[in-house]
């Protein structure tokens, strides 16, 4: 892909001397940060390149005061070498001179915003429990106009712009209205009488408007996004899911590139440390699903094969690999007779800087605010007993926390679970099921604020 246009001008009055403006990119569907530029003239800025820039997605972040957000633009494969990007802040208004096609682009994202906008009215309205049938079925004609209107919209831009990031784009969004009722549409579950009917639908319609072996869409964020949509309109606990991520990474097959940007997106929407939102087997099924690519190169699949057997060590939902250790005083803990409904397993080493950063933080949202039907397992995973125990003998800890250590290296707790940075944080059920995985503070305390609130 290439492009002759070299410099994008922004003019605001409201741009003053020192402000600093960003440039985002999107390379291979990743978010990249540009240049940082420094107004110099007050009212306009010059963002130059000596070389092309490369036909894509843009994003540009101005001061506050300038326009309220982020501005999007679409760079073309075209002849014009420079473009204007005009603010208006009293309106909040953007006008693209000389690039007719952004003014569009933006036209009709606002297009879009504002009718989604009402067709979620609609719908809240049309599900509301005092509605009657007739109610229902005069606000489900309503959405399908609604989105009719913005499918009409889109083909006739297809029609206008062919052969255009901009049409590819609106193409690839470009679907045909659902079956049946609108309102049912929203029910995702599997033992609902449609929902059979509408993922067939999704399987079949979903992606008919991308063009899998071109790269016009590679420098945008639309496959990435599309990707994790369309996994997310099916429940996660249709048997089908596996079968329908394979549908997906067999079509993108057929561009290298396209593949990974594809399958990338996806095993992001498996690969999450909480279990209620994970499944590592599809995960998995990814990663091994690359392996089998003939453009994968072989250095690539031996990293593959890593993170597969990092995945398998305590998967997400298995029992937990057993083992015993000591205290500072000799006393033998196992695993599996920890009486607790849920154990915290917190590996660490007073050596590393970030772990005596979070430990303070959790031993004091587990004194005050932590489950009262939990206990931690503070891990130590090196084998320098007097560094360990004058941690252990200069620290206080709350009940129910235990100090641990592998004193002779016998269990191998590095290996087991296959520990690559600290902390590492596991959560185990009663059961001693792995709950959460290689999670931050953040995420556990985020988990058990879930727990009691579901309480």
């Amino acid at each position: 892909m290439t492009n002759a246009q070299s410099s994008i001008v922004l003019e605001s009055s409201q741009l003053k001397k020192n402000d600093i403006c960003v440039f985002y990119k999107i390379i291979n569907g990743a978010l990249t940060k540009g240049d940082t530029v420094l107004v110099t003239t007050p009212g306009s800025l010059q963002l130059s390149s000596k070389t092309p820039f490369i036909q894509g997605q843009y994003f540009v972040e101005v001061p506050k005061e300038v326009h309220n957000g982020i501005v999007e633009l679409l760079i073309e494969n075209n002849k014009n070498s420079t473009f204007t990007v005009s603010f208006d802040a009293l309106y909040n208004t953007v006008l693209f001179k000389d690039n007719p096609i952004n003014g569009v682009y933006s036209a009709y994202l606002g297009t879009v915003k504002s009718t989604e906008d009402q067709i979620q009215k609609l719908y809240t309205k049309g599900t509301a429990v005092n509605i009657t049938e007739s109610g229902k079925e005069k606000i489900n004609i309503q959405i399908k106009e609604q989105q009719k209107k913005i499918y009409d919209l889109e083909i006739s831009l297809i029609k206008r712009y062919p052969n255009t990031l901009l049409s590819a784009i609106i193409k690839s969004n470009n679907l045909p209205l659902m079956p049946g009722s609108i309102l049912e549409n929203y029910i995702v579950d599997p033992k609902s009488s449609n929902y059979k009917e509408i993922t067939n639908f999704l399987r079949e319609n979903y992606w008919k408007g991308v063009d899998f072996k071109s790269d016009i869409l590679l420098n945008t964020m639309l496959l990435p996004s599309k990707a994790k949509k369309y996994i997310s309109l099916f429940d996660k606990n249709d048997s089908q899911l596996n079968e329908v991520v394979k549908e997906l990474l067999d079509k993108s097959a057929v561009n290298p590139l396209v593949y990974q940007v594809i399958s990338d997106a996806l095993y992001n929407s498996f690969n999450k440390p909480v279990y209620i939102d994970n499944d590592e087997n599809i995960a998995v099924a990814i990663l091994k699903n690359a392996q089998e690519q003939s453009f994968v190169p072989d250095w690539k699949k031996q990293s593959i094969e890593q993170q597969i057997l990092i995945h398998q060590k305590n998967m997400i939902g298995s029992k937990a690999v057993n083992f015993t250790l000591k205290d500072a005083s000799d006393t033998k803990y196992v695993l599996n007779d920890v009486k607790s409904k849920y154990t915290i397993l917190f590996f660490f080493d007073p050596e590393c800087s970030h772990c005596m950063e979070v430990i303070p933080k959790t031993k004091g949202w587990f004194h005050v605010d932590g489950p009262k039907d939990a206990h931690v397992l503070a891990i130590y995973i090196n084998h320098n007993e007097q560094e360990w125990k004058k941690y252990v003998k200069e620290n206080t800890y709350p009940q129910r926390w235990l100090n641990l250590w592998d004193k002779n290296g016998e269990e191998k707790i590095q290996e087991k679970y296959w520990i690559q940075s600290l902390p590492t944080i596991y959560v185990l059920d009663e059961n001693k099921k792995v709950i959460l995985k290689d999670v931050n503070y953040k995420q556990l305390i985020n988990f058990f604020s879930v727990q009691n609130q579901n309480r």
